[in-house]
């Protein structure tokens, strides 16, 4: 007998060991599996969480393109603004200091001063102390935005360093946008003013539009003027010299020029241009106009206007004898060498029969201090009698 182990027979441990080595492999290939699997959720968790926020801000994107295009431009004036400012002109529009406080109050232009601190409004009222009416003290926008109006009108009593470190960059732009938006308001409620407001109210808030146009403080400022006649002076224009004449009518022609109660006059304004031959002149060294404005007059192609005038309207006399507003007129004046600018309104006649004066008060809004006046009569009679009308009550 051979004492050497038979090689064909098994040791009786050898499938134990095998056994453990399939079970560990087993169990590697689960855990791989899991924590692909686990990866992949958290793959697409993260993708998921990625596509939603991607979502969320193209929606708040969105929202901000349909907000940005329902929103108003800066400057824009809503209605309610043009209600404040028609009301403003009935009851402060013959105080130019009042109806300027009011403005400030209006939503455009406190949205258009909020980027500036209150510090700004306090140093344009540390600048003007001593020297005008001040604006408002106060840290809201209205405050701010009158510092602004002020800023602009008297911008030649300023300093040229005038604000807050940390207005600086927006400071201009600011004082820019506000009175942009002032002489809108403004000439929002000169155009109230005509329709039911005071002669007076009419006439102060025409020359603070004038005011705000040309950046002046005010209409009867001797220094503002005296600029006004040498920046023409130094564009090479004349200081226009008018004088002004008015007549009243029916419109469709009348004996005497008497005008039925309630029927429609017409007024024919005439302004004579003294410094008609200087304008002329001037014209030919090529200074034609100082009125930055074009008129498209009887349907021509526009055509550039040399000089402007705006012609308040009023009415007085009758039963009640109070002057009232009837409306305003613009005469343009195309050629500089014309010696006279004409411009007609019709009007429509009291209810009350009468006699009436119309008068007619013509301002430069391009140049401080030029005005002109007349007055024309306007005789009225009573309606006539409808005689078929008066046959058909019985």
């Amino acid at each position: 007998w051979s004492s050497k182990p038979d090689a064909s027979m098994a040791s009786p441990e050898e499938p134990a060991v095998a056994v453990d080595e399939v079970q560990d492999s087993a169990e590697t290939v689960i855990a791989t599996v899991v924590a692909i699997v686990a990866g992949l959720i958290v793959i697409v968790i993260a993708l998921g969480f990625r596509r939603k926020r991607e979502a969320e801000r193209v929606v708040a994107r969105e929202k901000a393109a349909a907000a940005k295009r329902k929103a108003p431009p800066p400057g824009a004036v809503a209605r309610a603004d043009l209600s404040a400012v028609e009301k403003l002109a009935r009851t402060a529009g013959a105080d130019p200091d009042a109806f300027l406080a009011g403005l400030a109050t209006t939503e455009v232009l406190g949205r258009l001063a909020s980027p500036l601190s209150p510090a700004a409004a306090a140093a344009v009222r540390k600048a003007l102390a001593g020297k005008a009416e001040l604006p408002p003290e106060g840290d809201g926008a209205a405050a701010i935005a009158a510092a602004l109006v002020h800023t602009h009108l008297r911008r030649g009593e300023l300093p040229a360093r005038l604000w807050p470190k940390r207005d600086a960059d927006e400071a201009e732009a600011a004082v820019e946008a506000v009175a942009e938006a002032a002489v809108k308001l403004t000439r929002h409620g000169f155009e109230a003013a005509c329709k039911g407001g005071s002669p007076e109210a009419a006439r102060c808030l025409l020359q603070l539009l004038a005011c705000l146009r040309l950046q002046r403080p005010a209409w009867d400022h001797e220094p503002s003027r005296r600029a006004s006649e040498e920046a023409l002076a130094d564009a090479g224009l004349p200081l226009p010299r008018l004088a002004a004449s008015a007549s009243a009518a029916s419109w469709m022609g009348g004996a005497g020029g008497a005008v039925s109660a309630g029927s429609v006059a017409m007024l024919k304004v005439r302004l004579s241009r003294a410094h008609a031959k200087e304008a002329a002149a001037a014209a030919k060294r090529g200074a034609t106009s100082f009125a930055g404005k074009w008129s498209t007059a009887n349907g021509r192609a526009p055509v550039r206007v040399c000089e402007s005038y705006t012609c308040l309207v009023s009415r007085r006399g009758g039963p009640a004898g109070a002057e009232a507003m009837v409306g305003f007129l613009e005469a343009d004046v195309l050629d500089p060498a014309a010696p006279t600018a004409e411009a007609e309104l019709k009007i429509v006649a009291p209810l009350e029969a009468g006699e009436y004066e119309l008068r007619v008060q013509a301002l430069s809004l391009a140049v401080l201090g030029v005005e002109a006046s007349a007055s024309a009569s306007l005789v009225v009679t009573p309606a006539p009698i409808d005689d078929a009308d008066d046959l058909d009550d019985y």
